[in-house]
């Protein structure tokens, strides 16, 4: 089952990354990390997986962090923890991303979508 956070928050992309990587719940589970900028414009891209017992599943964590519109936005995509022919997560997904959200809490300026 797939789970969609955005929202955006008061601090540059490579701090929001610094932020969400200091977090060890998430450090372990990261797979994939890459930084790019041009002319004042950036965009983060973190991957993490998880195996979650409580459905069996394997779940990837996707965060995409940019500011080119001269906000700065992060989106978290969580997905494959689901299970069996009707994708049921019990919670999975969602747990996935809580904790970014709670770490970046003090810093979020409006959240855009959720669910």
């Amino acid at each position: 089952m797939k789970h969609y956070l955005e929202f955006t928050v008061n601090i540059k992309p490579v701090q929001v990354s610094q932020m969400i990587i200091e977090e060890t719940e998430l450090k372990s589970n990261l797979i994939f990390q890459d930084y790019k900028v041009a002319e004042e414009k950036e965009i983060v891209i973190l991957v993490f997986q998880k195996f979650f017992l409580r459905n069996n599943s394997t779940a990837t964590l996707t965060v995409t962090i940019d500011n080119f519109n001269g906000v700065t936005y992060v989106k978290c995509i969580s997905s494959g923890n689901g299970e069996g022919m009707f994708d049921i997560g019990w919670g999975a997904g969602k747990s996935f991303i809580k904790p970014i959200r709670l770490r970046l809490a003090a810093n979020i300026l409006e959240i855009i979508e959720d669910h």
